[in-house]
């Protein structure tokens, strides 16, 4: 069981950073001459698909809170 909380906490570790390097990215974007627009775009795209692995793992590893849904 500690080796699942382990992995879980390096998992939300390692898609922490995701997010992290995706507003970094984001704004070198805007640096090098692209729209805010055009970044933010681009940013909401790539945070829903981290938001969408984000689901599929909680739903994969918590089928208590899916029955209570």
């Amino acid at each position: 069981m500690q080796v699942r909380q382990i992995l879980g906490k390096i998992i939300a570790l390692l898609l922490t950073m995701q997010l992290f390097l995706i507003g970094f990215q984001a704004k070198s974007q805007i640096d090098q001459g692209n729209s805010s627009i055009e970044a933010l775009i681009w940013m909401t795209q790539q945070y829903i698909s981290v938001l969408v692995k984000i689901r599929s793992l909680q739903d994969k590893h918590s089928p208590k809170l899916k029955s209570k849904r």
